[in-house]
């Protein structure tokens, strides 16, 4: 195997003395302030939440972010667990589930119950958000993987007014003022844009947004990677299992309504990918529009989550493709930290991902229950890719 990996660090453990963090820290998202240098990070962390148990439910854990920095290039982390940073509204009043979006217009609070997997990116210079959402908080979900468990029951029903099928993930998409996130200035450092996904065609997790507009049949358009859970229910696909689909639309609010075009890029095609593919980190641009684009796959719950490389290139009014691909599984968890503990699936899972000088710095979350950094090559990353041209 091509060891590319430099160091790996644990950087954070559930804290216990914080009930809202006390059980999971983990998945964390990096960004770095081009104005400051500071690297910003937003971590998903969970506890027992008493105060928002219904009656005959289980206790719920929501999801909630924490606020993390380093001024010192990602050697060290100070995190906030003053308060999170961003959090879930907890309604379980139907009327009190909507909320405007960026053009005021009244939608559905998919991010009500609990806010997973932080990506973070700059799309045309300004710092954007995207969370896997649901809509009601999951119960101790190691335990018992049941989506709906703390749902109430009234949302079940076949007459409710949003359609959530088994509490779905829905993504969401946040404008981020990171001057006023860096001074802990939560209430003014998010924005809600818009729901990116729409749980009518099932789960919809991992999205990243390319950093600019792309021309794409003839109209320049934004263009998102996402990992649909069932890609066949849209009309374009008859793959099954989870795969990396990339849409455009000429604006956000269009991906969850009408997507001038969405093609799968890549679904499971190795053993190591038999229980799915999706997204990574937000990409890294190579120059001369190549970008890298990180990726996961799961071979199966004995197995778990491994991570790979794909190099992609800007086509001329077309989506970008595939060019480079490392079929193996390339990052893979070896430390103790993150070896399989409370939650039993082997899980090396990147979800940040910057580059400084060459080497990549990359957050991400260790067997579920921890977060950590690792420091990648990233001339020797690339060098050991470009040996594998991926042919469709």
């Amino acid at each position: 195997m091509d060891n590319i990996v430099l160091n790996r660090k644990c950087i954070l453990s559930p804290v216990k003395d914080c009930d809202w963090a006390s059980e999971m820290v983990l998945n964390p998202a990096i960004i770095k302030d081009p104005q400051s240098n500071r690297i910003h990070m937003l971590v998903r962390v969970s506890g027992p939440y008493p105060q928002k148990q219904l009656l005959g439910k289980p206790l719920p854990y929501p999801i909630f972010m924490a606020y993390g920095y380093s001024d010192d290039g990602g050697e060290t982390f100070e995190f906030d667990f003053s308060m999170p940073a961003l959090a879930p509204m907890l309604e379980y009043n139907k009327d009190n589930l909507w909320v405007p979006n960026g053009k005021g217009e009244k939608v559905p609070a998919f991010h009500n119950g609990s806010l997973e997997d932080p990506r973070m990116f700059f799309v045309e210079g300004e710092c954007y958000l995207t969370l896997a959402c649901r809509m009601f908080p999951p119960g101790p979900y190691w335990e018992q993987d049941i989506s709906t468990q703390c749902t109430p029951d009234w949302a079940l029903n076949s007459d409710s007014p949003f359609y959530i099928g088994d509490n779905y993930t829905v993504t969401v998409l946040y404008k981020v003022n990171l001057k006023a996130l860096g001074n802990k200035d939560y209430a003014n450092a998010f924005t809600f844009i818009t729901n990116l996904t729409d749980p009518k065609y099932g789960q919809d997790r991992d999205v990243i947004i390319m950093p600019n507009k792309m021309m794409i049949d003839g109209k320049l358009q934004y263009v998102m990677i996402h990992r649909p859970v069932t890609p066949n229910k849209y009309d374009e696909f008859s793959e099954t299992k989870p795969s990396i689909v990339i849409s455009a639309a000429p604006d956000f609010y269009s991906f969850a309504l009408n997507a001038t075009r969405c093609e799968l890029l890549y679904s499971p095609s190795a053993e190591w990918q038999g229980d799915r593919v999706g997204a990574s980190t937000p990409v890294i641009d190579m120059g001369n529009g190549e970008w890298l684009l990180c990726f996961h796959g799961k071979q199966n719950d004995e197995f778990g989550y491994a991570q790979s490389f794909m190099i992609l290139q800007e086509n001329e009014n077309d989506f970008p493709k595939i060019t480079h691909l490392y079929p193996k599984r390339w990052i893979t968890n070896e430390a103790d930290f993150e070896k399989p503990s409370k939650f039993g699936i082997p899980c090396v899972f990147f979800t940040g991902m910057i580059k400084q000088d060459q080497q990549l710095l990359v957050s991400y979350g260790a067997a579920d229950e921890f977060a950590a950094t690792m420091t990648l090559d990233y001339d020797k990353l690339v060098k050991t890719l470009r040996k594998y041209p991926y042919n469709q």
